[in-house]
């Protein structure tokens, strides 16, 4: 089956260069996804950014969103040779927000899927090495949730995800469905610092720890749960970050912990955490 293409005129975000980039017909076909992401690396359409292009199923660009990462290019080390899969070889798979996604997906327990064909490098991929590197990254208790799945489909109409609750990929770097809104910070930063680190075992490690700092404050938030009828969101942050003698979280932190006690634990205990606004408001 031939590839046929649409040509979308694209402007980085950040210096307002334009050129046009080819995206497969297919991506845009299927009709059930919505929102698809198209990464864009440094080169594509200009020398020194890489951002993500958000267009609809007709092929409308309807936003940007740009990457503040550099990875810079280094020699091909002897994992690498050996066809070890580094973080550096995986964001070459998978790109920069790809990579973003999929450790999002592992951390907060959602279903992966990624559409593959024969001409992707990623044919060939180990699928449950990939699912490995995953479980890695997670403490001991919460290894074996949802797994990265394979879908050889060059149809994507014909493609049938049961959860909406999916990660949807396809194999060349197009991001098909999140079941989240909200940019990928925490991913983004733990990525970041990882990179700055040359040891490639450091840099699971590191991210490792960082994944495992947020569950110790998700267990915590749980805890607190478990013994409240509700509390809102600036109390709960009082109780985590001195309960465990923190610097104060964010509140996007607080997002993240809510997000992990309701796909972890119990969707019950994260709708006891209340915004104040929204509980002033349901007094009127």
């Amino acid at each position: 089956m031939s590839l046929e293409y649409k040509s979308l005129a694209i402007t980085c975000p950040v210096c307002g260069e334009n050129r046009s980039i080819n995206i497969p017909e297919r991506v845009f076909e299927q009709k059930q996804f919505g929102t698809i992401k198209i990464q864009v690396p440094v080169g594509a359409v200009c020398s020194e950014h890489q951002f993500i292009v958000f267009a609809d199923p007709k092929a409308n660009i309807i936003g940007y969103e740009k990457i503040d990462l550099y990875m810079a290019t280094t020699e091909t080390t002897e994992k690498e040779k050996a066809g070890i899969l580094t973080l550096r070889v995986l964001i070459n798979m998978f790109g920069v927000h790809g990579m973003f996604s999929i450790i999002h997906a592992k951390t907060f327990n959602y279903p992966i899927v990624i559409i593959m064909d024969k001409d992707s490098v990623l044919y060939s991929l180990d699928l449950e090495l990939l699912n490995l590197i995953g479980e890695r990254l997670l403490p001991e208790a919460y290894k074996g949730g949802e797994k990265i799945t394979f879908i050889e489909e060059v149809d994507y109409s014909k493609v049938k995800i049961k959860d909406k609750n999916t990660l949807i990929m396809d194999s060349h770097q197009h991001i098909l469905q999140t079941p989240w809104d909200d940019k990928l910070k925490f991913e983004e930063n733990m990525i970041k610092k990882a990179l700055e680190i040359t040891d490639e075992e450091d840099q699971l490690n590191l991210m490792q720890q960082t994944i495992a700092k947020l569950i110790e404050e998700a267990e915590h938030a749980k805890l607190i749960l478990e013994k409240t009828r509700e509390i809102f969101e600036d109390d709960l942050i009082e109780r985590i970050s001195n309960d465990l003698m923190n610097p104060k979280i964010s509140n996007y932190r607080l997002q993240l912990i809510k997000r992990f006690i309701g796909r972890r634990y119990d969707p019950k205990l994260a709708k006891k955490i209340r915004n104040r606004v929204e509980g002033f408001l349901d007094l009127l």
